[in-house]
């Protein structure tokens, strides 16, 4: 069996759901088809990559073009959402997909997690294993064989973020690496060593203002107008660049559609200098790869391409695919053959799909297969067989044109659980991918697939279907979605971290959902020595598919208490799984199934209870976190400002980047000051200062946005104010309390205060001065104004028990 082309795969999943392309995209698909360029682009993050560029290289030059991202964005924050980390990841590694359905590039990854931003290439080597990192880079050379590689950043300090230099430092290194036969050879026994001609930085204005001299004439430089008109796709490539990079909404990365002439730079870093052309040095020819023939007959193809009936481009291009079939075999040629293979589907308008009547399907049941087929042309189409998994069919049957045409089939699932490999196994600074075939994808294949074999007017032809769910949504029309492997039955903890003060009893609950018609079993709670859970097993019952139930259990410290895990089993003693979803409209639903589990720790953190009103800014754990401590909150949109009595509350917190994404706050602030000149306590959070205006005012007195940060979370704090009410009442906060933090200190510091503020406390990166921004505090009429860029909305979902007992203080802020 040939080769199956990974990335033809993952082509083929994200598109399947979507109509069959018009004869002008099938063109476009030819001449890349016929082309044998390939670049492979390289940056740290998703959002990084140049989707203007991309769209240029891929769609302009007909280059088989991939980005390759070092991380999948886990550090970041989150526009949309209340998903962080790993589950911020998911979401982000979908959106870069989304971005390439419009630029038409590839996508990669290595097993870098991102723990947030980096000051410096070494932290960041040091943290992820430059060894394995490197690794994974020359692994997608290898695979994908590029003429050029482009990096997005200088492999030096200009890079700002340790990821970005990191990101082209390893580019470089890798550049050299893929053509040496010595370096992994499991690697070279696989895909063989690649020597690529170039590695180019596409540079910008961002670096150097006067980059429009400094490339001018310089042999050094390549510039490029990537701004022109496709007249077959009626847009231009940095429009469609531009809607791509709308793609990454998350981030805040909407942007308004760009037009006309524009200007790329792209600067020397090694291999070959170019003159005109990045593909002038390509020794990769059709002829080189074996076939006298292949180059005639694409160029024929395309001469008489009948734009009109695309079927009848279906016969030479069969030809054109046999004769693919006669080169040695490799993964460049089986991707073209397989990219030959969907043109010939979308020049018939075949429409082919496998459907189920659920999405989620459990080990050891039953699944039935619906697949639907309708022919659009007129050209003889037989489908031979059907497989799925090891299961196979004889179908025999003729698709008659523009009739429906379907197929059932059973399967007995043996699949092991939908969830994104890299999620599989505990990590740290490194996705530990124990699958070598794992290692750059994406995502997973599909879980479940269809395999039709077909005769096509006498060519074979074999295609592979992704399973889906299909239903109407009558706000928004058809929806579709993977369908998964799931266990029996999940259970989702409430809250994933709980903290306990002495003596005290939670009641914790379970949502507990079936994934069968029908079960009888029961959940044994496993937890910590010297806790108290009543009861220990809970039954559980349901009668029906998809049938929820919340069911609870107490549970209490001793003095002997142990932080540490709760976690359930079912009768069998088999582990219990937590079931989370990521779904948004400009993505597929994904789906994350992992042991289920809650972290219980004691929290020696007093309050004086008070009411707490939220205002929502970007979504986050935070107001979760206050309730933990034993405050009421109440949870507010902005626009509830209009007619809410902050008298009523002892604290009013604002949430991250309230200012950023609701800009109408401002018109709020003068209501805020009135109740801290009355009393109250405002603590504002982070916002980004790129996103103020120089004439914004966010306290009763002024202070300024910064971009400084600390990146280290175990840099030494230094007390400014050590007698100060909110570092020792009611807890005494000491350097102990700053232990254990999680990826950072702290963002976006206050700066350029007005001398009322004081500020609590400094602490800075190694090599760098104090910052004093991270917490200031000021006395207004009678009561205060603090704010705060502490990275309390990572820390608190985290359980870290020092910035709890902070919170603490901030909030019980004595109103005298």
């Amino acid at each position: 069996m040939r080769y199956l082309s990974v990335l033809f795969f993952f082509f083929l999943f994200t598109f399947s759901a979507q109509a069959n392309k018009t004869a002008a995209e099938i063109y476009i698909d030819l001449q890349k088809l016929s082309s044998l360029k390939r670049v492979l682009y390289i940056a740290a993050h998703p959002d990084d990559e140049n989707t203007r560029a991309l769209a240029w290289f891929s769609l302009g030059e007909k280059a088989e073009t991939a980005y390759l991202s070092l991380t999948r964005g886990d550090g970041g924050q989150n526009l949309i959402g209340d998903e962080l980390s790993e589950y911020l990841g998911v979401l982000r590694t979908q959106e870069l997909l989304a971005a390439r359905s419009y630029d038409g590039a590839k996508q990669f990854f290595t097993r870098a997690v991102d723990f947030g931003y980096s000051k410096s290439a070494e932290e960041t080597l040091e943290k992820w294993g430059k060894d394995e990192i490197l690794s994974d880079v020359v692994l997608v050379i290898r695979k994908f064989k590029p003429d050029v590689i482009i990096t997005r950043f200088p492999p030096d300090g200009r890079g700002g973020h340790g990821h970005h230099s990191a990101s082209a430092m390893l580019a470089i290194e890798g550049f050299e690496k893929a053509a040496d036969p010595e370096y992994q050879p499991e690697q070279v026994a696989q895909y063989g060593t690649w020597k690529t001609n170039s590695i180019y930085w596409n540079t910008s204005y961002w670096w150097n203002r006067e980059i429009a001299d400094s490339a001018e004439n310089n042999p050094d430089f390549l510039v490029k107008d990537i701004g022109g008109y496709n007249s077959l796709l009626g847009m231009s490539y940095n429009e469609i660049g531009t809607i791509a990079r709308s793609q990454h909404k998350c981030q805040g990365f909407g942007a308004i559609i760009e037009r006309g002439s524009l200007t790329e730079y792209f600067q020397y870093l090694g291999g070959k200098k170019i003159a005109s052309n990045f593909f002038e040095d390509s020794e990769r020819t059709w002829e080189s790869l074996g076939s006298k023939s292949l180059n005639k007959k694409f160029q024929q193809l395309m001469q008489e391409f009948d734009f009109d009936q695309t079927e009848n481009n279906v016969y030479p291009l069969f030809e054109i695919r046999d004769e693919l079939k006669r080169l040695e075999t490799n993964p460049l040629i089986d991707e073209k053959i397989k990219l030959c293979e969907s043109i010939i589907v979308n020049c018939l308008g075949l429409h082919i799909e496998a459907l189920t009547d659920d999405f989620a399907y459990v080990k050891g049941r039953e699944m039935k297969v619906m697949l639907h087929a309708i022919n659009r042309s007129s050209i003889d189409l037989h489908i031979n067989e059907i497989q799925i998994a090891n299961k196979k069919e004889v179908v025999q049957k003729t698709v008659i044109e523009n009739k429906k045409f379907e197929w059932e089939i059973t399967h007995q699932v043996k699949e092991d659980f939908s969830t994104p490999y890299w999620l599989v196994h505990p990590f740290d600074n490194l996705f530990d991918v124990r699958e070598f075939s794992h290692l750059g994808n994406a995502e997973n294949p599909p879980t479940f697939s269809l395999q039709i074999n077909m005769t096509i007017a006498g060519n074979e032809l074999e295609r592979l279907i992704p399973v889906t769910y299909k239903w109407r949504d009558p706000s928004y029309g058809e929806k579709r979605r993977p369908v998964l492997s799931t266990p029996s039955f999940t259970a989702n903890v409430e809250q994933e971290i709980s903290l306990f003060k002495q003596k005290e009893s939670k009641i914790i609950r379970v949502n507990i959902h079936s994934f069968v018609d029908s079960l009888k079993d029961e959940i044994h709670i496993q937890y910590p020595e010297g806790w108290k859970v009543e009861p220990e097993v809970i039954p559980v019952q349901f009668g029906a598919k998809h049938e929820e139930k919340w069911v609870s259990f107490e549970i209490k410290p001793s003095r002997k208490s142990e932080d540490g895990e709760v976690t359930f089993k079912n009768k069998a003693g088999e582990t219990l799984y937590n079931y989370r979803e990521i779904a948004y409209d400009h993505i597929p639903t994904q789906a994350i199934i992992r042991p289920s589990k809650m972290k219980v720790l004691q929290l020696d953190a007093e309050i004086e209870e008070g009411r707490v009103a939220y205002i929502k800014g970007v979504k986050d754990a935070v107001p979760v976190g206050i309730e933990q401590l034993g405050f009421t909150v109440d949870v507010f949109e902005v626009a509830d400002l209009s007619t809410l009595d902050l008298s009523t509350y002892s604290s009013v917190v604002l949430g991250i980047r309230i200012y950023n994404v609701y800009p109408e706050m401002l018109n709020f602030n003068n209501k805020l000051f009135h109740y801290v000149e009355e009393g109250g306590n405002v603590v504002m959070q982070y916002n980004t200062a790129s996103r103020s205006q120089s004439d914004q005012t966010f306290g009763p007195l002024p202070f300024e946005l910064s971009r400084n940060r600390v990146t280290e979370e175990d840099a030494t704090v230094t007390f400014l104010a050590p007698d100060h009410p909110i570092l020792n009442a009611p807890n005494k906060i000491t350097a102990a309390d700053f232990e254990g933090w999680v990826q950072e200190r702290g963002l976006y510091f206050a700066d350029n205060w007005d001398s009322a503020y004081l500020p609590l406390f400094s602490w800075h990166d190694k090599g760098e001065e104090p910052q004093k921004g991270a917490l200031i505090v000021a006395k207004y009429g009678k009561g205060q104004f603090v704010y705060t860029g502490i990275s309390f909305f990572r820390e608190l979902p985290n359980g870290v028990v020092g910035a709890y007992r902070l919170l603490a203080n901030i909030l019980s802020y004595p109103n005298d």
